[in-house]
């Protein structure tokens, strides 16, 4: 279990490191650029693991035999990317890393509510006090940001 949880944290590293490094390559390269960069890349390094892997099969029937919703991940994958480059533009990367945090937990609560019937107010409770940090927080760098202002 301690190497899962650890692999589970290494995860989330790697999203904040991936979302800053896409941020700067849209920085230099543009959106549109970076975000093709972004799934080329990704798109080719996927290749090379599939082909080297041993369980490497095509299976063309089971692609035709897929529900269309299926691949609609990498629709949701590019709208995810340019959202979190639009916001990083104008929020801090704890507070765009943590509000995408609430964004995953509100939609596994409602994921968890409409499919398999389950939500507890704990559940409920813990994403109003991450949302309320997040709006505290803001507050205070925004007085802090002020007070800065003002030379006080």
């Amino acid at each position: 279990m301690a190497f899962v949880l650890t692999v589970a944290f290494v995860n989330g590293c790697a999203t904040v490191i991936s979302k800053m490094i896409n941020y700067r390559c849209t920085k230099v390269l543009g959106t549109n650029n970076g975000s093709l960069v972004n799934y080329v890349v990704a798109s080719v390094l996927s290749l090379i693991l599939l082909l080297v892997s041993s369980h490497f099969k095509v299976d063309l029937y089971a692609y035709a035999q897929a529900p269309w919703w299926l691949y609609l991940g990498g629709v949701f994958g590019i709208i995810a990317f340019l959202i979190s480059m639009v916001t990083l533009t104008r929020l801090k990367v704890m507070e765009s890393t943590i509000l995408l945090l609430v964004g995953q937990l509100t939609a596994g609560i409602l994921f968890d509510t409409f499919f398999f019937h389950n939500i507890s107010p704990k559940k409920l409770l813990g994403i109003a006090l991450v949302a309320v940090g997040i709006i505290w927080d803001n507050r205070i760098s925004s007085a802090e940001r002020e007070k800065s202002k003002s030379g006080a």
